[in-house]
């Protein structure tokens, strides 16, 4: 059985993030092993750490210090599947899990996938993010938009290219699994298995080593803004997969 393979079992059976797990056991068959750049299924519970299970080294740490803070989002108990222990983490527009640089994290195609629930976010506001160029734009962010939606977008260093929007019917209170995608081709954008719109042509490369920081963030963004940017609502797990998974049958 090869490491996807154990990980989506892992998944299936520690949290209701299903169509994640999907996503994890069927990549191209070009696909290296290591691919799999950070997976956090948030099931601690408590404690100052999302820890990594893809092996990457890529755990997070919970706020702005290694003690607990005011920028800690809460964790909060989900049912438990089976006599798993479940959990996610909630946040309220200026809290952040921050993983640091790594290699793993800066892929010429990247998909990212995020269990979510809100009933409305607003505008602006960040799911998770790559790097920070002042209060512009990330490398590579997975966001609400102008609308109030959500929108996958990489940045080449001089452009930001968007995804279609999924829009703010999304945010019915209701958990949804999302996936940002990006080949180096084009940008694609599912909620729960399907795709939103049609794919937007971007034949760029991901810029990566950002002037203001290029840590990766959960539930935030890390560029100096006046107003925070930080996502409202609830995330169950999270993924980034090196590579672009086209699997378009994500469960629902």
């Amino acid at each position: 059985m090869n490491r996807f393979r154990r990980l989506s079992t892992s998944v299936a059976a520690t949290t209701t993030a299903a169509a994640l797990a999907v996503a994890l056991t069927g990549p191209p068959a070009s696909a290296r092993t290591d691919d799999l750049a950070g997976l956090w299924l948030l099931n601690e519970g408590a404690g100052q750490v999302a820890n990594d299970l893809s092996f990457s080294g890529n755990s997070g740490r919970l706020g702005s210090t290694s003690s607990a803070d005011a920028h800690d989002p809460e964790w909060i108990t989900l049912p438990r599947l089976f006599l798993l222990k479940r959990a996610a983490l909630r946040f309220s527009g200026s809290q952040s899990v921050r993983m640091p640089d790594a290699p793993s994290l800066e892929p010429d195609g990247v998909t990212v996938l995020a269990r979510v629930r809100s009933t409305g976010p607003g505008a602006f506001r960040y799911v998770l993010s790559k790097g920070a160029f002042q209060c512009e734009n990330a490398s590579y962010g997975l966001y609400t938009g102008g609308d109030g939606g959500l929108r996958f977008y990489v940045s080449d260093g001089t452009q930001v290219h968007l995804s279609a929007d999924a829009g703010p019917g999304l945010w019915d209170g209701a958990w949804h699994t999302v996936r940002g995608a990006f080949d180096g081709q084009e940008l694609r954008l599912y909620v729960d298995g399907a795709q939103v719109g049609a794919p937007v042509p971007a034949p760029v490369s991901v810029y990566y080593g950002m002037p203001t920081g290029d840590d990766f963030y959960l539930g935030d963004y890390s560029g100096p803004c006046a107003s925070p940017l930080g996502f409202v609502g609830d995330i169950d797990a999270a993924a980034v997969i090196g590579h672009y998974d086209d699997d378009a049958s994500l469960a629902q």
